[in-house]
């Protein structure tokens, strides 16, 4: 989930609290203010952090909702800010109004802030002539319309460079290439322009893991400084037109489904599953099903096999699997196979109840038997991501670490990284 705490490399002061978040069509948004929102830009950039920060109209939420990996990267981004009218009216935190962060004047407002804490300015999808220019002019800022803009407004702003973005194929070796450019330029704020929202946001978080400074997906903030909103074709302005409309069409949408899933226990840890891209949980000592029914209400749609030992459980769990193509039941207990009471070993069941590829997250009902587990699964005990139990237990297993679990009394754990 999107926390606005910076991350960084070294130490630091320690960060003021995160202001709270408010989830929106699966997407958690920050409600600042804009004043505030430029301000918080400011203070990350001085922190040092590296931080991917995105401005969320209803184009990012159409986008997200056809691409989970991209929503993904937005569940997990350092900010996230609504920046059209129905992701603002969306965020309001208690009822509250809360404006949208337009990107033209964030931009602006963090260019006049930065003056006086002397941070640099990189800019990158600058467009000549109507479309992304061929080669950077790193080096020459004032060589670029928006660079030019910038500093006619406010002398005192330092714009360290500004250049296109990585075309779609680029290489690894080329991102790392500009994540150098942008190191040596000294910047610590670096605003991502140019056409197609989401290959913004994707630059922007593989940028903020590459280099640390403050990344922001800007949508058409350059254009519109630039002044370059201008009219186009008739043609060309109504399929903006109606592509627009049918972004905020599947917003509502999407937010909709969001508000049908709720909150609660299930909910979360069904985001936690998403965020891990789990494809199949096993549920050991399933019982008469709850847990896999609370799953599916909040929007789990991957595999499930349910164990389950005892007869009159194992009948319901039957009759509710009927009807759901995705949940299959098997007639063991898990365990390390010692013992009358050790039950199945994992990885004598690993090929009745897995498919390869799949990412496994394992609940078990007993609290404390994640080490039997582990020992029973034997050599695919590493293909287990993620682990659930009741109770509460000395440490992690090996090789996992803890995380704030959904539901009070149980603990989640995840392998690390």
């Amino acid at each position: 989930m999107s926390q606005a705490i910076p991350r960084t490399d070294g130490p630091q002061d320690p960060p003021a609290a995160a202001p709270p978040t408010v989830r929106c069509a699966g997407i958690p948004l920050t409600p600042l203010a804009p004043a505030a929102a430029a301000r918080a830009l400011v203070r990350l950039a001085a922190l040092g952090a590296a931080a991917d920060v995105h401005l969320c109209g209803t184009d990012t939420f159409a986008d997200a909702d056809r691409a989970p990996g991209l929503q993904r990267l937005l569940r997990s981004a350092a900010l996230n800010l609504p920046a059209g009218r129905g992701p603002a009216r969306a965020a309001r935190p208690g009822g509250r109004p809360v404006a949208r962060v337009y990107g033209p004047d964030l931009l602006l407002d963090t260019v006049r802030a930065a003056q006086r804490e002397g941070l640099g300015h990189y800019l990158l999808g600058v467009e000549r002539n109507g479309t992304d220019g061929a080669a950077a002019v790193t080096g020459r800022p004032d060589g670029d319309e928006l660079t030019a803009e910038l500093l006619v407004r406010y002398p005192d702003a330092r714009v360290a460079g500004a250049e296109p973005l990585p075309g779609p194929d680029a290489s690894a070796d080329t991102w790392a290439a500009l994540a150098a450019r942008v190191r040596e330029s000294g910047a610590r704020l670096v605003w991502i322009g140019g056409s197609g929202a989401a290959r913004q946001h994707r630059a922007a978080a593989r940028l903020a893991a590459l280099h640390p400074a403050v990344y922001v997906a800007a949508g058409p903030a350059f254009a519109l400084i630039r002044g370059g909103a201008r009219r186009g074709p008739l043609r060309a302005g109504w399929r903006r037109g109606v592509t627009g409309v049918r972004d905020h069409s599947r917003f509502l949408r999407a937010a909709a489904r969001e508000r049908r899933r709720g909150r609660g226990p299930y909910r979360e840890l069904a985001q936690l599953l998403a965020d891990a891209e789990i494809d199949l949980v096993l549920d050991a000592g399933a019982d008469a099903g709850a847990y896999v029914a609370g799953l599916r209400r909040a929007g789990y749609r991957g595999r499930v096999v349910s164990f389950e030992v005892l007869p009159r459980p194992r009948e319901h769990l039957l009759r509710c699997a009927a009807g759901d193509p995705g949940w299959s039941v098997l007639p063991y207990a898990l365990g390390d196979g010692n013992g009358p009471d050790g039950g199945h070993r994992l990885d004598t069941l690993w090929h009745a109840a897995t498919a390869p590829g799949e990412r496994l997250f394992v609940r078990l009902r007993a609290p404390g038997h994640e080490d039997s587990l582990l020992a029973g699964a034997g050599p695919y005990a590493g293909e287990c991501v993620g682990l659930q139990t009741r109770g509460e237990r000395g440490g992690p297993p090996p090789g996992y670490t803890a995380v704030p679990p959904p539901v009070p009394g149980d603990v989640v754990l995840f392998r690390r990284g």
